[in-house]
């Protein structure tokens, strides 16, 4: 009988103890395994996985020395005094921060990121991800052995978040204290949704447009025009469904959606993309081919209408601009996000961690020197309100009155958001190399093989 008491004893001390690691459990009511543990008591530096330099126009100052000196003031006497990104968190009431930044060496990127994600995939990592999406290629002038493609740390995102990789932050939201989510653009913050739950805070998204002189084309972006319907109307309108003048293009615009929402694979057939990227050939060689169309250049979505040094020739910082996106199969404006944050769902920290990912949401980091990096000539950050004469950029991009309004008629026409990804790569360089006079194998032979490793990259992700 002894024996007995002593096994039952046993059984309900070890169920009493793993009753602790479980959802309600013990002391641990707030610790799940898919969303938050409790702090820590005495909390370690959060550490912080920044890469959102690699898709950047700016290569001089380098971020890790722009956040060292994010914020400045003056002091009576005139002297300047800066403070680091890390020391403003924390005089907020914020954890310390261990910043951590992947080499912009395309040799050494590689397998760097190669070693952080064994680290994450065994419970470990850090914190919080800054992390660019999609894709783009390095070229550093002081460096050209360190040349090559660039590759997120999560290149579908949108997979990461089936996988359970990240923390939802639903319960988080409602304290944000620096963020104003009702001036965040909806269907950009949808994008970062699974099942409903917000695991990822898109902080950028582009949108791929052609840009006219409002003088010589006027356009009212719309939610209800088709790819199609662009390629039946006037010069304009099928040059900017060509998008024949740009190097990446973001072709998936156009085609989105580019998968279904619960299967790993993409959503038009081969046949669809045959005939997506013939036409498209044939809009774009008969727009080259017309001299009377008015001047034109395309973007993505953001560039320094305020600086008439990176303006194309024949624009200047006085003209009002006809925006033009490029339209979707399915109809709207289709978006792009190119940088996120997240928390990983592996973090002990979860309080502190959404403490930080909230900051960077808030208006005053999304006018920092940290959005300049991803945003300049690339993108929008995700908060309404921005680029105008009182809430610049970075201290200095805006926009007139007029293009400002310009812009906010084509993100009301956004009906779509989905991650850049790779994927736009693949297409980017299928659109050149039918294009290329040099290749001996047939569009068909092309397509095809770019159609098949497409649905590889998604099966795999």
């Amino acid at each position: 009988m002894k024996k007995l008491i002593a096994i039952i004893l046993s059984a309900l001390v070890l169920m009493s103890a793993l009753s602790a690691c479980k959802p309600g459990g013990g002391e641990s009511s707030e610790a799940t395994s898919s969303t938050a543990r409790p702090e820590a008591v005495e909390q370690e530096p959060l550490r912080v996985f920044i890469d959102v330099e690699v898709d950047s126009n700016i290569i001089s100052p380098t971020l890790r020395e722009s956040l060292n000196k994010y914020e400045e003031t003056t002091l009576k006497n005139g002297r300047k005094l800066h403070n680091s990104f890390e020391t403003v968190i924390k005089n907020l009431g914020g954890p310390e921060l261990e910043l951590e930044f992947p080499p912009n060496d395309a040799s050494k990127r590689e397998p760097y990121i190669s070693n952080l994600r064994t680290e994450i995939l065994a419970g470990k990592g850090p914190d919080v991800f800054v992390c660019a999406a999609g894709w783009s290629y390095r070229s550093d002038p002081d460096d050209p052995a360190g040349d090559g493609d660039m590759y997120p740390m999560f290149n579908f995102p949108q997979s990461a978040m089936k996988r359970n990789i990240f923390l939802s932050l639903d319960q988080y939201i409602p304290d944000f204290q620096f963020t104003k989510w009702d001036s965040l653009t909806p269907v950009v913050m949808d994008a970062g949704k699974y099942k409903e739950a917000q695991y990822l805070l898109p902080m950028t998204y582009t949108v791929p447009m052609t840009i006219f002189k409002k003088s010589d084309f006027e356009h009212t972006p719309s939610k209800d025009m088709t790819w199609d319907d662009m390629l039946q109307s006037g010069p304009e309108l099928k040059a900017a469904a060509s998008l024949m003048s740009t190097s990446i293009g973001r072709l998936s615009s156009a085609l989105m959606p580019l998968s279904a929402p619960d299967k790993d694979e993409l959503s038009f057939t081969e046949e669809e993309l045959m005939d997506f990227m013939t036409r498209r050939s044939a809009a774009g060689q008969e727009s080259l081919s017309n001299d009377s169309l008015p001047s034109f250049y395309d973007d993505l979505l953001s560039v320094s209408f305020n600086d008439e040094s990176v303006l194309p020739e024949g624009f200047t910082d006085d003209d009002e601009l006809t925006l033009v996106p490029l339209y979707s199969r399915s109809g709207g404006v289709s978006a792009a996000v190119t940088s996120f944050a997240a928390v990983n769902a592996n973090t002990q920290y979860p309080k502190a961690a959404a403490f930080l990912v909230d900051y960077l949401l808030g208006e005053e980091c999304q006018r920092s020197t940290l959005y300049a990096y991803p945003t300049l000539r690339r993108s929008l950050p995700v908060m309404e309100g921005l680029m105008q004469k009182d809430t610049p950029l970075s201290g200095e991009w805006s926009l007139s009155p007029e293009n400002y309004d310009a812009l906010c008629a084509l993100r009301s026409a956004i009906s779509r958001t989905e991650f850049a990804t790779p994927l736009d790569l693949e297409l980017s360089r299928l659109s050149y190399s039918i294009r290329d006079p040099k290749n001996q194998k047939s569009p068909e032979t092309l397509i095809h093989d770019a159609y098949m490793r497409m649905n590889m990259m998604l099966a795999e992700s």
